[in-house]
């Protein structure tokens, strides 16, 4: 970030007094305005460097920091947390911190006469102000806007600024998943604004589709005068209205016609965008904002017993993530607003069409971009972590009822969740030695329901989105489930049978189901391994999941945890710093993407990911479609091929085919199997199938991967050993056999060496070539096996330092992404060199096929007996095909000795990172041993 004195930041002030919406200044963090829903004219960005001073012993106070700018020794980059790195101070573990900065409200036309408030877009927690030494207010809560006239303090000239926030880590204070990093103080924009003394504190619009209409709800600061008029003009959308407003009035109520209504949608978000006036013939207070015109509802798919989420009277099945909302250097804050842009490309870019963010209330700006480039979203209240005492209750009434009416006007969000997975809800009874959800708190949370209802009747609202099956009253029957992708089919199959209407399943008491939509919330693998799966390729169990989601057309949607990593928690679609991971996808099945995964026709092919059949067996390959749609078009084929590779690695087409498909409206459809005749090679093959329309258009890919037990390729001999049948190795840090043998893999520099035994008789003139080939990789320095003790202590449930490390975690292998692991490997034979290879990365996807399937299951679902722990065995993980051609001379030698010794080397050199991973016939990708691959002449 760029330094900047404050006298440069002082410049903005010219700007803001400009009778032009402002342009944002480059050198202050974040200089949009942080209201695009709410924006007055003039304004001043109160950003940047403040001098600030941490006051861990709570002295400030007694000592009259505020009337003392000497105090203020260090300086802080204002709007992002203390602890944060952005701030450019970090200070995580101090409570209590003073910031201090002068400014100038200018003396232009626009601020003459009018009163100047101070805005806080949020500061955690207790915030107190002065300005030039004079006490003007303070307030507590972490999450939501609040302002102060500062009129009676201010003056021409400068003016000093001083703010003391405490934010002391209570159980009683609402505060999230603030463990990721503390937005401690201030982490949003500060700013300066201009009013006339009776101005729009609130403007809310409620878009009524069904009738062409917005109501317009325009809360004033104060009573209105005799003679005032309210207007609202649009912005190139042929909007105009004007009324008068009785006079004695605070709030007026409007009904405005909206002609040749163009409706906000997902693949139209349209923004009705409109300047709204107060004004008494003279002058006039104005505040641009937005709407959109939407409607939220639930709806029953026709010809079934279930309903949907609507948006504008369809039925929409919901493709959603759980997005914590974190940055790596900002914490909760972003370091720019094209980086919150950017978060809602990314969800769209994946094709999903909304995302959940957790018990966060969102900063404006980027609930602004899922307004304008059309992404749901789903707003959680921040919890607090502490038993529902009345502080609790107090502290979270106020976010959740000031965070409902600050975004109230954001189309992009469709519901409201109050609480999550019951935390603080629950009472401890010392006697009894446990916790429980007692009625007196239900009934809490069933007013807080109706209370969110009466405050927003417009969107939906969850009175708890549950991991303990615990609903009270609800708009959306959700839950959470994390599991292998062997139990998804049960679990899924138990939630079906168990949603109906008076169904007590997943409600707490005498609460029963209604009809309400019945979907996901939080799902994954994550969770369902023993200490969580730390870092691993997420393709493999998604895929899955995927799959058998839809075919349960019954579940309105689900909710994959996560969009982004975060601290010690490794299971997003993007890394922290959302650079991309790698899926694998592609290779498999050609063109296939995450998108064919959330499409609303979906090709499923197959039923089971961990099938092997023999060489030369007739299979059936079950096919369906399923379709969250009623637009469905004609002439649906599916054409599909079984390609593989056999045990040279080498890549072959079986056969392709084609057969007629069809869809209905919100329905899974069983398609006639394919019958295959599978090649009598053994093999690694993956049959594809890709639904496309009568004009061609592709509509969806998916595949299914199995292994063939069959013979080797024809026309070859053959020499091998096990990854693990190493005659030698030594390696700098250490080296290991892991998936039971199946793999080897050393840290550092060192080697592998490997002794084949060279036929006898066999005729070396009559050999046309030799070689030696295997799957290899590089070895990631995983932190797990570099300290004792670390694996079992840094999983998912233990937030501890090691939490930005992917490698740390009992079942952690780290996914394919854009930063490579790359090392040079030197492959000898009998002491000759051979060849040298680059082995680019150490990767773990999808085309870890074999790693995947060969790892052991634990508990099946359904099952009384839950001894079996689930865990992996560097799952997903995969090597390259290396082929290094013997000369004469090496054969010869070969024949000579009577042996064919192959050495491979690795060391850390320059950008070369080192270290070596073997795999097995049973590991990685390929079928295939470390192999010397004998071909006669013809």
């Amino acid at each position: 970030m760029k330094k900047i004195s404050l006298l440069t930041a002082f410049v903005f002030f010219i700007i803001a007094c400009s009778t032009e919406r402002p342009v944002p200044d480059p050198d202050i963090p974040l200089a949009e305005h942080p209201r695009p829903d709410f924006e007055r004219l003039p304004w001043l960005n109160l950003n940047g460097y403040w001098q600030f001073a941490p006051d861990s012993l709570d002295a400030g106070l007694k000592e009259n920091w505020q009337d003392k700018p000497e105090t203020f020794a260090s300086r802080i980059l204002v709007p992002f947390s203390w602890a944060s790195p952005m701030s450019g101070i970090e200070l995580p573990k101090v409570n209590v911190g003073w910031y201090s900065r002068t400014f100038r409200t200018g003396n232009a036309s626009d601020w003459k006469g009018k009163k100047v408030y101070l805005i806080f877009g949020a500061s955690d927690f207790h915030t107190s102000v002065w300005i030039n030494g004079e006490f003007v207010g303070e307030h507590r809560g972490g999450y939501l806007p609040f302002e102060f006239d500062i009129t009676p303090f201010s003056r021409k000239g400068d003016n000093r600024l001083v703010v003391r926030v405490e934010d002391e880590e209570l159980d009683s204070r609402p505060s999230g998943k603030q463990y990721y990093g503390n937005a401690k103080g201030i982490w949003q924009t500060v700013y300066l604004e201009a009013r006339k003394d009776i101005h729009i504190s609130a403007i809310r619009f409620t878009p009524d589709i069904d009738k062409d209409e917005v109501k317009a709800d325009v809360i004033m600061s104060s009573p209105a005068p005799e003679g005032l008029v309210f207007k609202l003009s649009g912005k190139g959308n042929g909007l105009a209205f004007e009324s008068g407003i009785a006079a004695g009035d605070s709030t007026a109520r409007f009904r405005i016609p909206v002609s040749e209504m163009r409706l906000w949608s997902l693949n139209d978000p349209y923004l009705y965008e409109v300047t709204a006036s107060l004004t008494n013939g003279l002058e006039a207070d104005s505040v641009s904002t937005y709407f959109g015109m939407r409607k939220i509802s639930a709806v029953t798919i026709p010809g079934e017993d279930f309903k949907y989420v609507a948006l504008n009277n369809e039925p929409l099945y919901l493709r959603m993530s759980l997005d914590q909302s974190y940055h790596p250097e900002g914490f909760y804050t972003f370091p720019s607003d094209a980086f919150m842009k950017d978060e809602i490309m990314r969800a769209k870019f994946l094709g999903l069409n909304g995302l959940r963010i957790h018990i966060k209330a969102e900063i404006p700006r980027k609930l602004y971009w899922a307004d304008k480039y059309g992404l749901l979203i789903m707003e959680d209240v921040p919890n607090f972590w502490g038993e529902p005492t009345p502080e609790s209750k107090a502290n979270w009434e106020y976010i959740a009822e000031q965070e409902i009416l600050r975004d109230y006007n954001h189309p992009s969000i469709f519901s409201w969740v109050l609480f999550n997975e019951t935390w603080g809800l629950f009472t401890r009874d010392s006697v009894a030695n446990r916790r429980s959800y007692t009625p007196e708190t239900q009934e809490w949370v069933r007013s807080w329901y109706h209370r969110a209802k009466s405050l927003d009747p417009t969107r939906l609202v969850e009175d708890n989105s549950p991991c303990n099956l615990d609903h009270v009253i609800t708009d959306l029957n959700t839950w959470h489930s994390y599991n292998p992708a062997r139990q998804w089919a049960g679990l899924l199959d138990e939630i079906v049978s168990k949603t109906f209407p008076g169904s007590d399943y997943n409600f707490i008491g005498d609460n029963v189901q209604g009809d309400e939509p019945m979907m996901n919330s939080e799902c994954g693998a994550v969770w369902g391994y023993s200490g969580s799966t730390g870092d691993i390729d997420i393709t493999w169990e998604y895929h899955i999941m995927m799959n058998e989601f839809r075919k349960r057309l019954k579940i309105a949607g689900f909710l994959f945890t996560e969009f982004h990593d975060v601290i010690n928690e490794w299971n997003g679609y993007y890394r922290f710093d959302r650079s991309r991971k790698e899926f694998g996808l592609d290779e498999l099945c050609p063109g296939m993407t995450m998108n064919d995964l959330h499409g609303d026709l979906y090709i499923v092919a197959g039923d089971d990911f961990f099938r092997r059949y023999r060489g030369g067996e007739t299979i059936r390959m079950p096919l369906g479609v399923s379709s969250v749609t009623n637009n469905i078009p004609s002439g649906l084929k599916v054409e599909y091929s079984l390609a593989g590779w056999d045990r040279l690695g080498e890549k072959f087409t079986a056969l392709n085919g084609e057969v007629p498909a069809s869809a209905e409206p919100f329905n899974y459809v069983h398609l006639d199997p394919v019958t295959l005749k599978l090649p009598a090679l053994g093999s690694v093959m993956v049959f594809s199938a890709i639904l496309k329309d009568g004009s061609g258009n592709v509509l969806a890919r998916n595949f299914v991967p199995f292994v063939v037990d069959g013979i080797d390729p024809p026309g070859v001999k053959i020499l091998s050993v096990p990854a693990s049948g190493y005659t030698g190795a030594e390696w700098s840090i250490r080296h290991l056999a892991t998936q039971k043998g199946r793999k080897v893999w050393g840290m550092g520099s060192g080697y592998f060496e490997y002794e084949f035994k060279w036929p006898g008789g066999l005729d070396t003139a009559g050999i046309e070539s030799v070689e030696f080939r295997a799957e290899l990789a590089s070895r990631y320095p995983q932190e797990k096996y570099l300290e004792d003790g670390v694996a079992e202590g840094s999983g998912m449930t233990v937030v501890t330092d090691k939490g930005t490390t992917p490698g740390y975690g009992q079942n952690s292998y780290p996914q394919t992404d854009a930063n490579p692991h790359t090392a040079k490997a030197i492959i000898t034979a009998n002491g000759n060199k051979v060849t040298g290879v680059t082995l680019e990365d150490d990767p773990a996807d999808h085309r870890g096929i074999i790693s995947w399937m060969n790892q052991e299951p634990g508990w099946a679902w359904g099952s009384r007996d839950r001894s079996k722990r689930w865990l992996l065995d560097e799952a997903g993980s995969y090597g390259y095909l290396v082929k290094a051609p013997l000369d004469r001379k090496d054969i010869r030698k070969a024949v000579e000795e009577g042996k064919l010794v192959i050495r491979i080397q690795v060391n850390e050199v320059g950008s070369f990172r080192g270290g070596l991973s073997v795999y097995g016939m049973e590991s990685g990708r390929y079928q295939l041993d470390p192999s010397i691959i004998i071909k006669p002449g013809q």
